[in-house]
């Protein structure tokens, strides 16, 4: 189970928490839209969802272009597991390192967990200027103006970690 411990130690660690685009409040917006997601799927492993919305920016340089930002947020979970302040299974931090490492590569996946957390990330993309392309939804959830209004909303008003922790 993840607990405030784990959101405590990952803030403490992490690159850029302050940051406008990639920062936090960012991190919180990912998490909660992709339970959101995952709720729709009972397949989807919500554990997962959530550590990749703590995690997959805490290793940016920069607001711009850090093609390595995933790798080395991935490498930052094989860590904290290491560490024993992540706890997750051998499979489920392989799935969760997948979707770090390629959650920018602009790809889609039918993997349910991973297809929440790209999926997630992208609703957020407007953030930055970006229009997301609905070809790049892996679910039909996320797919249309209403989701990506959610996630304008959700924005505005980015919830605490303590009531995504509530979530799961």
């Amino acid at each position: 189970m993840l607990d405030g411990d784990l959101v405590e130690a990952v803030l403490a660690g992490a690159w850029r928490r302050d940051s406008v685009l990639h920062g936090d409040e960012h991190w919180r917006c990912v998490a909660a839209s992709g339970l959101a997601l995952a709720n729709h799927d009972p397949a989807a492993d919500r554990l997962v969802v959530f550590s990749f919305g703590l995690l997959h920016d805490t290793r940016r340089e920069n607001e711009h272009f850090d093609p390595d930002h995933g790798p080395r947020a991935a490498a930052y979970a094989r860590e904290l597991v290491a560490a024993g302040v992540l706890m997750l299974a051998v499979p489920q931090l392989e799935l969760l390192c997948h979707a770090i490492e390629l959650h920018s590569d602009g790809l889609v996946s039918d993997d349910p967990t991973i297809a929440a957390c790209w999926d997630a990330d992208r609703l957020h993309l407007p953030r930055v200027g970006i229009d997301p392309r609905q070809d790049l939804f892996s679910t039909s959830l996320a797919r249309g103006r209403e989701p990506l209004a959610r996630a304008e909303l959700l924005r505005a008003s980015p919830p605490t970690w303590a009531a995504l922790l509530r979530l799961l």
